[in-house]
């Protein structure tokens, strides 16, 4: 619990950290014309009080003016310094700073093939396209015979308790498991897991009663016999609340 707490101390004054960064990095014309202000007022006071305790006779006089000089120098100095770190800061870190930018997430259509299919472009014009996904880089690979899920098909409408029909016979083969998720955020959710090769049959139970009403994306992973998943087959169905007897 205390690691937990001091992590969240450290990425928060990170990231507060960062944000100055980026502010002095944002805002350095501004903060540049300001301290070239402050150099020019700082100098001028410098001058004048130079003048003043070169003009000074009596010693409290001249222990005022020496302490106008000291104070003019003194924030002569650090407008100079803060100067030439705020330029350092935009002329060498900045190029090295990270870029902030804002990437619009690209919506595709899952479409269930034979063969290996990429979520693309052309998959939203598919009429057979079942579900829109947050995420393109979801690939699936239906063989028949080999890994399939025969029951529930691609789009169809299911409630209740759900058996899943299908094969999973890979080479090297050393088990399955079926999850879900929902399509607005893949995260995937494991149903079950078997190591029993399948042919077109009972791979398991999915229990949807408990879920919320909507478009899920189910998937079938064979697991060869060192552990390593394999490309998944994926279907989308419609779950829909148990009809009322």
């Amino acid at each position: 619990m205390v690691l937990g707490i001091r992590l969240d101390s450290w990425h928060t004054m990170e990231n507060f950290s960062y944000s100055i960064l980026r502010g002095l990095v944002d805002y350095r014309i501004g903060i540049l014309i300001i301290l070239s202000l402050g150099i020019i007022i700082f100098l001028s006071k410098f001058l004048r009080g130079l003048r003043e305790w070169q003009k000074s006779v009596f010693g409290l006089e001249r222990s005022i003016a020496q302490r106008k000089l000291v104070g003019s120098v003194t924030g002569l100095s650090l407008s100079v310094l803060m100067f030439i770190g705020e330029f350092l800061l935009a002329t060498i870190v900045s190029p090295q700073m990270p870029s902030i930018s804002v990437v619009e997430t690209p919506t595709a259509e899952f479409v269930l093939s034979g063969t290996a299919t990429l979520v693309s472009e052309e998959a939203m014009e598919s009429p057979t396209a079942a579900a829109t996904i947050s995420q393109a880089s979801l690939v699936s690979e239906c063989i028949e015979g080999v890994v399939e899920i025969t029951s529930p098909r691609n789009g169809e409408t299911v409630s209740g308790t759900v058996e899943l029909m299908g094969s999973v016979n890979v080479e090297n083969y050393g088990s399955y498991k079926y999850e879900f998720t929902n399509t607005g955020a893949i995260n995937w959710t494991t149903i079950a897991a078997n190591n029993t090769l399948k042919l077109d049959e009972s791979l398991g139970f999915w229990y949807t009663s408990n879920l919320t009403p909507g478009t899920y994306l189910l998937q079938l992973v064979p697991l060869d016999n060192t552990g390593e998943e394999l490309t998944p087959c994926i279907i989308a169905v419609e779950v829909v609340p148990e009809p009322k007897e």
